[in-house]
């Protein structure tokens, strides 16, 4: 098996990619309310996504506050990735591909960025040991479409041109599979990128 993470703060993507070709997709969202407008698309593809909620507490005025509730909201999600995928990878040899971090990106979101992904990576190694590559953005779009600087409508592109399964097919008939460039919606995007990883063969 192996498994795609596309990782971020608030909206982390993780896909199980078996060797017989079916695939798992989930989406990790900080304080999950399925009511909520903001959610309408997460709603919509529940069926082919499992929407995973974990608490994240919000800022004080206290910056050492800060700072621990950080580091308390990072051990959260990572262990709420660790819970939900590991009960569908039992006993299956895994080899674990998520994204690097993108160095045009500065200040504080991505020291944040940086945490969290740390407490992830440290979990998985302590409990699947060290079967972990880590794949620059560019190259995961260069291996994925032969576009190092493509789009994200072009990763969406991509994986309709080649993939004819129930999540695809509800992705057109969202109106997902147009020609110009458009801005994807949470959690679509994070989606096709960790299926992307979970994908590709690394050299």
């Amino acid at each position: 098996m192996r498994i795609g993470i596309d990782f971020s703060i608030n909206s982390t993507a993780v896909t199980l990619l078996y060797v017989n070709g079916n695939s798992r997709l989930f989406s990790f969202v900080p304080n999950y309310r399925p009511e909520l407008s903001a959610f309408k698309i997460h709603k919509a593809l529940s069926e082919h996504i499992t929407v995973i909620s974990y608490d994240k507490a919000g800022n004080t005025k206290d910056p050492i506050v800060d700072q621990a509730i950080k580091l308390q909201n990072a051990d959260n999600l990572s262990t709420q990735i660790i819970e939900a995928i590991s009960p569908h990878i039992e006993g299956e040899s895994i080899e674990i591909r998520i994204e690097g971090f993108s160095f045009g990106s500065k200040g504080n979101s991505f020291i944040d960025l940086v945490t969290y992904n740390t407490f992830l990576k440290v979990k998985m190694i302590q409990n699947w040991g060290h079967c972990i590559s880590v794949v620059p953005p560019k190259s995961l779009k260069k291996i994925y479409t032969g576009n190092g600087n493509a789009t994200k409508c072009d990763m969406i592109r991509q994986f309709l041109k080649e993939n004819e399964s129930p999540f695809a097919k509800a992705l057109i008939d969202l109106g997902l599979n147009k020609e110009e460039e458009f801005v994807l919606p949470k959690p679509v995007d994070d989606v096709i990128d960790s299926y992307a990883l979970a994908e590709v063969l690394l050299a």
